[in-house]
């Protein structure tokens, strides 16, 4: 009889982490094949039988990292449709702050098409709350909401507050409190004031000038914002 030999993508080696006071078991392979940081963990040679997180008495020790958020994270890397969890439609996570732990321990630990999948998911709920928008990218890097957040704060009616300051910073709060008293003027560079480039009248250079009203929900930021917070396009 021929010796058995292991499936080659069904058969799993699982590991054991204890988070605060809770130990998880999962299955290896997922974290190596989306992490790097996880790859070059398990890499380490060791024994296999003192290896840690080969059981529950030796387990990897996460230090600092929340119970919650680790359990998020393990919701989007094992997705199950029988779950000892209480389950949400589509066996997702469903509030924002989860997608919030699944972001911050993705871009942690490198797991790069789960935090892509996080903003995508993160988007939709963030459509009208500009704030926390705002705040997230900067705390997680995303700079893609950056200009789109910011441009809903500086066109609505509210001037910028203490929560502001409390959730961007303060610098990043006086930055938003100076683009909301400018507004991007299209009217050619030759005409009146708006008069540039005195050899060449024909070229239409956009200046930045106090033309629109606060809380106006036509005035376009754009220009200004990537200006101000040195953004590229």
């Amino acid at each position: 009889m021929p010796i058995p030999k292991h499936h080659e993508r069904f058969y799993f080696t699982f590991v054991t982490f204890l988070v605060e006071d809770c130990l998880f078991r999962v299955p290896r392979d997922t974290l190596e094949s989306q992490s790097d940081v996880f790859r070059d963990l398990f890499i380490l040679p060791v024994q296999a039988d003192k290896a840690e997180g080969c059981s529950d008495t030796n387990p990897i020790v996460l230090e600092g990292i929340l119970k919650e958020d680790f359990q998020s994270l393990m919701k989007v890397l094992y997705p199950m449709p029988f779950t000892r969890l209480p389950p949400s439609p589509d066996g997702l996570p469903a509030t924002l702050e989860e997608w919030t732990s699944i972001l911050k321990l993705s871009k942690m630990w490198s797991f790069t098409r789960v935090q892509e999948f996080a903003i995508q998911q993160m988007e939709p709920m963030l459509a009208m709350r500009p704030l926390d928008k705002v705040a997230l990218a900067q705390d997680y890097g995303v700079t893609e909401w950056l200009v789109p957040g910011l441009l809903q704060l500086a066109r609505r009616e509210e001037p910028v507050g203490l929560e502001d300051v409390r959730k961007l910073g303060l610098d990043t709060a006086l930055k938003l409190a100076d683009i909301r008293e400018s507004a991007q003027s299209t009217m050619p560079t030759w005409a009146g004031r708006y008069y540039m480039n005195p050899i060449d009248r024909s070229v239409d250079m956009p200046v930045i000038t106090a033309t629109g009203p606060r809380g106006s929900t036509l005035c376009d930021f754009t220009n200004r914002i990537r200006q101000v917070f040195n953004l590229q396009e």
